[in-house]
């Protein structure tokens, strides 16, 4: 439970680094291992605008972090996003439950390329679709 709202049954909090962007926004859950993984996230306040739905910006940095997460699991090597295109298909209330869900459509030597989409009581409400790099940290 977080903040008297229940969390979905079979979600468990999605561990982030502390201190680095994607920990101050959410908290994120997620269910089911990789490549099934279920991402949700409830849409509060913080998250919103001033027309009382989720954020676009928001929208964006969760799909980023579901297609990083799916692109990194992948590969296992270090990534970083290189596009990231995003449809904003209906709004995103304030008080619901907002479920990600990605698939690897290819992924080759050096580009992963996934396809993310986003639900509201299973209706489409938000898709994008990105191109992580993986990178030579050692190199840098």
């Amino acid at each position: 439970m977080i903040n008297n709202i229940q969390i979905p049954k079979g979600y468990k909090p999605y561990k982030t680094i502390e201190g680095k962007f994607a920990a101050h926004i959410g908290p994120y859950y997620i269910k089911y291992k990789y490549p099934r993984t279920i991402f949700i996230v409830f849409i509060n306040n913080k998250l919103s605008n001033l027309n009382n739905v989720a954020h676009g910006g928001f929208l964006m940095a969760y799909a980023d972090s579901v297609g990083g997460f799916y692109a990194y699991n992948k590969v296992k090597k270090p990534i970083v996003t290189v596009n990231l295109n995003c449809n904003f298909i209906k709004p995103v209330n304030v008080g619901s439950w907002l479920e990600a869900k990605a698939k690897i459509k290819t992924a080759g030597k050096s580009l992963i390329f996934v396809e993310i989409e986003m639900f509201i009581k299973n209706k489409l409400v938000f898709s994008s679709n990105g191109i992580w790099k993986i990178i030579n940290i050692a190199k840098r």
